[in-house]
């Protein structure tokens, strides 16, 4: 099989589709998700069953990567300012959640295993998609900060919470003796091994980063360390998204200041990685779970009760702990998605109760169906409900960078159409006369249908000032300079600033179209600088 082919085949048709969904105001994950299931087993079949199997590596390492990217946002100034919100929301939401649907889905089965290991594996939050969306709409602010720390914790509270009942679970199913202690160890085990070894690749990654001469080896240093972070986390056992955190956080928080650029290369790098994994996400997932009759009732009573249990516990823990209304109101219904963690659990869940009987293939067969068609739904209304929480939030479009403002804008945008432009037949002592009027340094030169064909700068005019009885002579051609770079209307401003910053000059005339040689407007550099500053104070100050 051609796993190339099928990759750029999956990248490719993913950036069409998150395209078109973008077109509907959708976010453009759904996309990715709804071209891998139009690929995959319950569409064209062109990714085989098993796909994730086959691209477990790539997929391993992207997940390596959202989890740094996602660490990176774990500053400790952020959870001095919203620290006591943050962790209150965490747990309120995740217990809640699991509570709920452990209770749900027990009197849909009359099985308390299933309760309990589908109740842990609903505390978990999809942090892929749910900052994926974030990114993709540019959010600052109180509630995409909450956003992110909880998403970035959800996993490890799964985590705990699932090796506290997988061991509960086991014994009622197989009905052996087991031990409090070690249920209740062993996961905390697992979490400290996760910090050392992310911890100490962070560390490292730090020294590496601070000591090279040589910033382009920046992101190398950091992609070896994630791989090498996941490479360690799969030997030993351990999560990886949540050891790449640690990576991350311990980077973003030891690095000195000024180095925090580089991580913009990561995010760009990483996009063709998280778009082919959403788009496997989607081929992995099969329709006919949605038609089985015996685990409709269960999926139906876990969406709602998951839903439920975010939405409350969120709402709740944030009036208790007092944080921003915007978080308080919105929180809860940006917190369903779900996706790699909660099939990780699902899978390994299942694998675990294969060895234990019939009874144990069957109760993972049914958690793996209700985790998998959950996911799906979530995964498809999930994005939105983010999308809907920031907006309403009206923190979207504040994380804005000088390249994003620069971006947005053409020429004629910032162009003053509030110019002189002086005759070419004009007198020394008619253009000391315009000059007087006009606050500027340089003044374009025009003919008579008024087209471009000099400029004078006063720095032009210092020779000839003193030549008081040749003022009727001089005329504004004998003293203008000749055009050698001018915009046009329609220019991107990031060319603009290009020509700007390569020739060292404070001021261009603006012309209609390339080749036309009629005046339209004027650029001046530093009003443009102040422009721009102003426009990423705007959105600091909104916050």
């Amino acid at each position: 099989m051609n796993y190339l082919l099928l990759t750029g085949v999956g990248i490719f048709l993913g950036v069409l589709g998150g395209r078109v969904f973008r077109k509907f105001k959708i976010p453009q994950v759904v996309g990715y998700i709804t071209i891998g299931f139009l690929l995959g087993g319950s569409g064209l079949n062109l990714y085989p069953p098993g796909i994730v199997h086959s691209f477990t590596p790539l997929i391993n390492f992207t997940l390596g990567v959202i989890g740094f990217i996602i660490g990176l946002e774990l500053k400790k100034e952020v959870f001095k300012k919203y620290g006591r919100s943050i962790y209150s929301i965490l747990i309120s939401e995740g217990i809640l959640a699991f509570l709920l649907v452990c209770l749900v889905v027990t009197l849909l089965t009359k099985e308390l295993y299933l309760g309990l290991l589908l109740g842990a594996i609903a505390s978990a939050t999809d942090p892929a998609s749910t900052i994926n969306v974030l990114w993709e709409y540019k959010t600052r602010g109180p509630l995409t900060t909450t956003l992110t720390s909880i998403v970035a914790l959800d996993d490890g509270l799964a985590l705990i919470l699932y090796g506290l009942v997988s061991v509960f679970s086991k014994m009622m199913i197989t009905k052996e003796h087991f031990s409090l202690l070690s249920s209740i160890c062993f996961p905390l085990w697992e979490i400290f091994q996760c910090f050392v070894l992310g911890g100490l690749a962070g560390i490292i990654l730090v020294k590496l980063i601070s000591s090279t001469r040589e910033k382009e080896l920046a992101i190398p240093f950091i992609l070896g360390a994630v791989a090498l972070t996941v490479g360690g986390a799969i030997y030993f056992k351990l999560d990886l998204i949540l050891c790449s955190m640690v990576v991350g956080a311990t980077v973003t928080n030891l690095l000195p200041k000024g180095e925090e650029k580089i991580f913009e290369g990561i995010k760009e790098l990483a996009s063709p990685f998280y778009i082919f994994f959403f788009v496997v996400v989607g081929a992995s997932l099969n329709i006919r779970t949605f038609f089985q009759m015996s685990v409709i009732a269960i999926i139906l009573g876990y969406l709602v009760a998951r839903s439920v249990g975010k939405i409350i516990g969120a709402t709740f823990a944030g009036i208790v702990s007092g944080a921003k209304q915007a978080v308080i109101k919105y929180t809860g219904i940006c917190l369903f998605t779900q996706g790699g963690v909660a099939m990780g659990l699902a899978m390994s869940i299942a694998h675990t109760l294969s060895y234990v009987g019939d009874k144990g293939r069957v109760a993972g067969d049914v958690i793996v169906s209700v985790v998998a068609a959950t996911t799906f739904v979530v995964q498809l209304i999930g994005p939105v409900f983010v999308k809907l929480g920031v907006t309403k939030a009206e923190e979207v479009g504040k994380n804005v960078t000088e390249e994003d403002i620069i971006e947005s804008y053409r020429v004629e945008d910032v162009m003053s159409r509030d110019f002189l432009a002086i005759p070419e037949n004009a007198t020394l002592s008619k253009i000391i006369e315009a000059i007087k009027e006009k606050e500027s340094y340089h003044f374009p030169v025009v003919n008579k249908k008024g087209e471009l064909v000099g400029l004078i700068s006063l720095g032009n005019l210092r020779a000839v000032l003193a030549e008081e009885q040749l003022n009727q002579f001089i005329l504004a051609e004998d003293v203008a300079s000749g055009v050698d770079n001018v915009l046009y209307r329609k220019q991107p401003l990031k060319e603009a600033i290009q020509i700007f910053d390569k020739g060292g000059i404070d001021y261009l005339p603006v012309v209609e179209e390339p080749g036309a040689k009629k005046i339209v407007g004027v650029v001046e550099y530093h009003p443009l600088r102040e422009l721009i500053n102003r426009k990423l104070f705007e959105g600091l100050a909104a916050l």
